[in-house]
């Protein structure tokens, strides 16, 4: 499956070396989501090989993130005095796009407010959002992945809920469970694929032609 979503990526580069002049900037918004999307995919496989389920779940969130972001395109061009070109001019001279009012809506362009805009999309994003969020930011996710086993509370502690515990400070997973490993994959491959239709869509409608041959992405 990554081997496919490789080809489409191959493929909707191609498409956008056709685009015309006066979607310059959006062109380099899609070029960046691409590389991203890539990248990402790369890290994943990495990551899944080595056993680090702590880095699979980030990936997750970052691949979500460029899906979420990505449809700002669209959002743009719903949006009063405003436009897909613009939004990525603005983007590509260093403007966040948590800092755009998109589609009308009074609150701004948040992460929070971008995934509920995509969750139409998939039932599972909101949910995956969640579990994958707390491993961005430092959170219990992490405490809780150090901690491999627990015994009887100590009773030369003060603390009663204290309990001795084995740890591991390795990145590597040291009771790795296959399935869980699975599903990361399984999800991570699902935005990929939802991203790469939404960016052969979009450069479909801005008009570009059909490509001639697929240039290779290198490793």
């Amino acid at each position: 499956m990554y081997d496919r979503v490789k080809t489409d990526l191959e493929q909707i580069f191609a498409s956008t070396l056709s685009l015309p002049d006066h979607t310059v900037y959006e062109r380099h918004f899609i070029w960046g989501a691409m590389r991203r999307t890539h990248s990402l995919s790369l890290a994943m496989r990495q990551s899944i090989e080595a056993k680090n389920g702590q880095m699979t779940a980030t990936l997750i969130r970052l691949n979500l993130d460029t899906l979420a972001r990505f449809y700002a395109l669209y959002w743009a061009d719903e949006t009063p005095e405003l436009t897909s070109e613009m939004l990525s001019k603005e983007v590509f001279n260093g403007r966040s796009i948590k800092d755009f009012k998109l589609r009308g809506a009074k609150e701004k362009a948040t992460d929070r407010w971008l995934i509920e805009q995509i969750t139409g999309l998939a039932d599972w994003i909101p949910k995956v959002y969640k579990n994958a969020s707390g491993a961005i930011h430092f959170s219990e996710f992490h405490i809780h992945q150090v901690i491999l086993s627990q015994s009887q509370t100590d009773k030369n502690t003060q603390n009663s809920e204290f309990q001795i515990a084995q740890v591991s400070m390795s990145p590597i997973d040291q009771n790795p469970n296959f399935s869980d490993y699975q599903n990361a994959n399984t999800a991570f491959l699902h935005i990929s694929m939802m991203l790469a239709g939404a960016m052969k869509h979009r450069v479909e409608q801005l008009g570009a032609q059909p490509f001639l041959g697929v240039p290779p992405i290198q490793p």
